[in-house]
């Protein structure tokens, strides 16, 4: 709790030596208002695609058989940027959740959650170097998800919920950002929590926390990695991934959290996605069958989806 507290303090100091600039962004504001210069809001840029997938099968006395069904996903990744003289604050916004209703309108109606995600970073720079490529940085990084998760088709067993996990970072070190489209940030030491607020959950060990505790901590070295570029006119490529090892326990066994998210847009309304996740976590066990005494495993997710998209430009 220690390093909690104290990985927090640092962050948000560090707020607190920003919020004058963003005083003056304010004012700017209020200046644009009464038609004068405004200058200081072009210190901030956003970036950015929403999604709304949907996919729908409907059968009627159809002799080859088949199921109704019902899927909706929705996605959100922004990017919130600030930079003024030697002062950078990079804010990454990541969100989806999506979901399946399968026998749509039978007794036998089930519903699938398919996507399920909250992550947030945010990351403050201070340039210390004349090539303005180098900061020295405070970054603070959070995961959880917004609702239960089940290991279908079983419904009724909670395996995760918001808060169990929620997974916190931070830590302060140094950031690289050789072109305008990625950055990469180390730190040799920053502090990494899991919470697993769940009663059930907690008692139960789940996610690597000690049974019947809520809360586990790690220290060690951290690494992110961040891209987002625009391959072609209507296509972009955002992408994370982020590497981190406990200096307290089994030093070297590395957990990698890495995502991908590609865009192809049709027209101005209408693209197709493909988002995938890669996690590695020595610290979760997990049972591939019943008789299985668990173990560490890479985990894998692909969510594939065309529908209405809107781009933040």
């Amino acid at each position: 709790m220690k390093i909690l507290s104290l990985s927090c303090l640092v962050f948000f100091l560090s707020l607190g030596v920003f919020s004058q600039d963003m005083v003056e962004v304010t004012k700017a504001v209020d200046k644009t208002k009464t038609g004068a210069s405004a200058d200081s809001t072009k210190y901030w840029n956003v970036s950015g695609m929403g999604s709304l997938n949907v996919a729908q099968a409907g059968y009627s006395n159809w002799a080859a058989g088949g199921t109704n069904s019902l899927g909706l996903t929705g996605l959100v990744n922004l990017n919130i940027n600030y930079r003024k003289g030697k002062h950078a604050w990079a804010n990454i916004i990541d969100m989806g959740y999506g979901f399946q209703f399968i026998g749509l309108g039978s007794s036998s109606q089930q519903f699938n959650k398919t996507d399920d995600k909250i992550e947030l970073t945010s990351t403050y720079g201070y340039e210390i170097h004349s090539n303005k490529k180098w900061f020295f940085s405070v970054l603070v990084n959070f995961r959880t998800q917004f609702s239960n998760g089940y290991k279908y088709p079983d419904d009724s067993t909670v395996i995760s919920t918001i808060m169990a996990p929620g997974y916190l970072i931070a830590g302060i070190g140094i950031t690289y950002v050789p072109v305008q489209w990625f950055r990469l940030y180390l730190s040799p030491s920053s502090g990494r929590f899991t919470f697993v607020l769940d009663t059930a959950l907690s008692n139960a060990g789940s996610f690597g926390v000690t049974a019947g505790e809520k809360i586990r901590g790690e220290f060690g070295p951290y690494l992110r990695a961040d891209l987002n570029k625009d391959l072609a006119k209507n296509i972009n490529l955002t992408s994370s991934l982020e590497l981190f090892t406990n200096y307290l326990s089994n030093f070297g066994n590395i957990d990698v959290n890495f995502n991908v998210l590609l865009t192809m847009k049709v027209n101005s309304w209408l693209a197709a996605t493909i988002n995938a996740s890669v996690i590695y976590d020595d610290d979760i066990m997990i049972k591939s069958s019943p008789t299985d005494p668990g173990g560490p495993r890479t985990q894998f997710k692909e969510v594939i989806g065309v529908g209405l998209a809107y781009k933040f430009d």
